[in-house]
């Protein structure tokens, strides 16, 4: 919802922008236009991706305004208090891969740890799945942040087309009020262009480069914890350990060793 915000405030400000300029915005409505820039951009988004890449691009703005970012803290603490007791530790660590708003990578990672996997097996496993899981996150980028580049292109396109259609109303005696209309419809389309590409397509690629950025260090995260547990560390160092992926003033102290030290 924070990023659907985004838009709307950008939409209110091109708004606010024509208000003060007194121009109708219904002025800057053209179908041909429509058609060249869009009906390009898809065109080409079909000959460049496959066709499972077009369900993507349809879902993405929905997907991008109900994803909720990964709760660090959360997580962090939900680990420690699963490895506070190390006689009850696969006990409660089942316990926590068994809740239903637990995360899926940890809930892979647990089953593979209570299935007693050698250290360095497990640990080549959930790395690759770390790596792969940001590969298919790139694809998405890569997806709008590729398209992203086309649109301008057919908004110049449209732009070529309207003024040459200008041109020959001014070869068969056009007068300047016509002139002027067909000139800023002919203009339109590289308005469509810019628009598409840096308010629709460029930020939705960026907001997916950030998502997928947090997701890694997330999953890195929940990684060294089930790695602690392998080596059998104490609560406080799965604690120190896991503070290290949040910023210090966000830290957690479950274990009270900071109370523990100010007395």
């Amino acid at each position: 919802m924070y990023n659907f915000i985004g838009f709307i405030i950008s939409i209110a400000f091109v708004k606010f922008a024509l208000g003060h300029l007194n121009v109708n915005s219904g002025f800057f409505v053209d179908i041909v236009a429509f058609l060249v820039v869009f009906g390009g951009t898809f065109g080409v988004m079909v000959i460049s991706f496959p066709p499972h890449f077009l369900l993507r691009f349809f879902s993405a703005p929905l997907k991008m305004i109900i994803a909720k970012s990964p709760n660090f803290i959360q997580a962090i603490e939900s680990l420690i208090k699963a490895l506070q007791d190390d006689k009850d530790r696969k006990h409660n660590l089942r316990k926590l891969s068994e809740q239903k708003n637990s995360d899926k990578f940890l809930k892979e990672g647990i089953e593979l740890y209570l299935m007693d996997m050698p250290l360095k097996d497990f640990k080549n496993i959930m790395t690759e799945r770390i790596y792969r899981s940001r590969q298919r996150e790139e694809e998405n980028i890569n997806l709008f942040r590729r398209l992203a580049k086309y649109p301008p292109a057919f908004g110049l396109v449209g732009t070529v087309l309207g003024l040459i259609s200008l041109m020959r109303a001014v070869g068969e005696g056009a007068n300047a009020s016509t002139i002027g209309l067909n000139m800023a419809l002919a203009l339109t389309a590289t308005l469509y262009g810019l628009a598409f590409s840096n308010f629709i397509l460029a930020p939705i690629a960026e907001n997916f480069q950030s998502a997928a950025d947090e997701k890694k260090v997330f999953h890195e995260l929940l990684l060294e914890g089930l790695l602690l547990c392998y080596d059998g560390s104490s609560p406080l160092t799965v604690q120190e350990m896991l503070n290290s992926y949040v910023e210090p003033h966000k830290r957690i102290d479950i274990l009270g060793i900071n109370q523990k030290e100010s007395a």
